[in-house]
């Protein structure tokens, strides 16, 4: 009897599986827009008369906004292409602060490149995938510091390289169409540029980062 019960669960099981892989067949294109949290870190090293500073280890939170777009070349597989866009501002002031002091900063980072996904339904609702994305990363940083004594020159950061995202996700289908999704992806880039004050020479600037991102938003499949 145990038996006959195991067959039956396993026979559902693969029924089930082979109606979700049969469901994949109806899509031909898959478009998504995602927002995630990140908490993650830099090291900033910028050179200086031939000598290099310190690293500066940088760390933030930050929300970021994607949109990852792509058509099915086979019944699984989705070739595309990723746009993402963060943008964040803070200012900071001490505690006491007897002279008035405020530091004003602003990022903005922009990536764009192809996407590559490999959906695996597990059940007529629920598929994962893994997914990759590698393209060109821009970077700007700003900085500016005042109190009522003295005002600080600003001083601005832009840098330009290539980034890599690697990671895994799941969708659960709410409609026939419409998908919501999380995934979970490592970041890294490499970008170079320039550190520049007015009135002085610019610096040159070798930039590594990277952080842990979780997306969450929607697909729809068409």
């Amino acid at each position: 009897m145990r038996i006959l019960a195991s067959f039956l669960l396993l026979f559902c099981f693969l029924t089930t599986t082979a109606s979700a892989q049969g469901m994949m067949r109806f899509y031909r294109a898959a478009y998504g827009v995602s927002a995630w949290y990140s908490n993650g870190g830099a090291d900033l090293d910028i050179s200086q008369s031939g000598v290099s500073a310190p690293l500066t280890d940088i760390e933030r939170e930050s929300v970021h906004i994607a949109t990852r777009n792509g058509y099915f070349v086979t019944r699984n597989l989705l070739l595309g292409i990723e746009f993402s866009w963060m943008q964040s501002s803070s200012t900071g002031r001490p505690d006491p602060n007897p002279t008035g002091f405020r530091s004003e900063l602003f990022e903005r980072r922009l990536f764009i490149g192809p996407l590559l996904r490999w959906y695996q339904p597990m059940n007529v609702r629920l598929f994962v995938y893994p997914e990759l994305s590698v393209g060109y990363s821009h970077y700007l940083h700003e900085k500016e510091e005042t109190d009522i004594v003295n005002i600080t020159l600003p001083a601005s950061i832009s840098a330009r390289g290539v980034a890599v995202h690697a990671g895994a996700g799941m969708g659960y289908f709410l409609t026939r169409h419409v998908i919501f999704d999380a995934t979970l992806r490592y970041m890294h880039a490499w970008r170079d540029g320039d550190y520049e004050v007015p009135g002085l020479q610019d610096r040159d600037v070798d930039m590594t980062e990277y952080d842990i991102q979780l997306l969450l938003g929607f697909q729809l499949l068409l």
